[in-house]
């Protein structure tokens, strides 16, 4: 943590100064504590993701949309480590069954072809309308309508599922236009 004569230390309290109350209620409306996570852990997350961004730009201003994105982006992190906490453990060892033949590649050809995947994904997502992209994100993540509606700040569920469709389409056919196929429809 930055010493309180750091100019980055100064700006951070100045942002919390001004949003830190936004920032607490903000976080309650996600309704975090049903999934046993601590409100106080993602707050200072939040503060941690912030003065990252203070030191990779001392010039930059940020405002409140900037300070909300910052929280969306740390409720959604957190929301993803919970659910991984909460899946089924492991099977033992003597339970491992081998992989069945027919399922293509398993080494790093597969692996390779995956990142390649990814990352097409990734830039096709990109390309998106900022105001689709985390309604898709977190649909392509499995969260329901009303949780996108919730963590991306979207009036309704209904006006979430509208985006995440539009977005779904404009998205398919960017990922058709690079080649990896067809979608049902």
């Amino acid at each position: 943590m930055p010493s309180p004569q750091d100019p980055v230390h100064a700006r951070l309290e100045e942002l919390f100064r001004a949003y830190g109350a936004r920032v607490k209620v903000l976080l309650k409306t996600y309704g975090l504590d049903k999934h046993g996570i601590d409100l106080a852990d993602v707050e200072q997350e939040v503060r941690i993701r912030l003065w990252h961004a203070l030191e990779r730009d001392r010039s930059g201003a940020f405002h409140a949309s900037y300070v909300q994105r910052v929280v969306a982006s740390t409720v959604i992190d957190a929301l993803r480590r919970a659910q991984v906490r909460a899946t089924e453990p492991l099977p033992e060892e003597d339970d491992e069954q081998p992989a069945e033949l027919g399922e293509g590649p398993v080494g790093p050809e597969r692996s390779a072809g995956d990142v390649e995947r990814m990352q097409g994904l990734e830039r096709c997502l990109a390309e998106i309308p900022e105001r689709r992209r985390l309604p898709i994100a977190l649909h392509l993540q499995g969260f329901s309508l009303q949780e996108i509606a919730d963590l991306a700040g979207i009036p309704s569920a209904e006006a979430a599922r509208k985006l995440v469709s539009r977005g779904l389409e404009e998205l398919k056919g960017r990922l058709r236009e690079l080649g990896y196929g067809d979608f049902e429809d």
